[in-house]
């Protein structure tokens, strides 16, 4: 898994099922740097959150990818 610094921005898209219905493009931003190891939240957490919720309007899952590489944060 490739490790991405703090404040990294990632970002996803997904056509909406269906053709002419429209899309998404999401973009979110993480930063540690005020959080304990214990209360520190993971890009992969987030992606798949936002996923997630997504999902739950009939969107496909979406796959976020950082700039490093590029690599897919929630594979």
């Amino acid at each position: 898994m490739a490790v991405f610094a703090n404040g990294t921005t990632f970002r996803g898209l997904a056509d909406y099922p269906g053709g002419n219905d429209g899309g998404v493009i999401l973009s979110f931003t993480l930063d540690n740097h005020l959080t304990t190891p214990v209360s520190a939240l993971t890009p992969q957490e987030i992606a798949n959150a936002i996923s997630a919720a997504a999902q739950a309007k009939g969107y496909p899952r979406i796959v976020f990818s950082g700039p490093q590489i590029p690599a897919d944060v929630n594979p």
